[in-house]
């Protein structure tokens, strides 16, 4: 279990993942830590505030638009890592809308 502080902190560090996405490198580490840390505030979002809702809705809309931009981009993480973030966004975008 995480604690709300540690969920704000994995949440700030989603956002500046997306903001330095590099869709060109394979070997981009960073692509597999951003997409562990949306795995687990997908799973813990009902520890977050309404502000951190909004601002995981903020990042969210981001990772699919980097998908939507380089989805035709041949590289794992792309194709992986990016694919698999963008996936969990959409969910959680769509469950917001009903």
């Amino acid at each position: 279990m995480y604690t709300v502080k540690q969920l704000r902190k994995l949440l700030k560090n989603y956002g500046v993942g997306l903001d330095y996405f590099k869709p060109d490198n394979d070997y981009w580490n960073d692509a597999s830590v951003t997409y562990a840390e949306r795995k687990v505030l997908e799973e813990n979002k009902e520890y977050l505030s309404k502000e951190d809702l909004e601002l995981l809705k903020e990042y969210d809309l981001k990772a699919i638009e980097l998908y939507e931009k380089y989805k035709e981009l041949n590289t794992d993480t792309v194709k992986d890592w990016l694919f698999d973030i963008a996936k969990i966004a959409k969910v959680n975008l769509s469950a917001q809308l009903k």
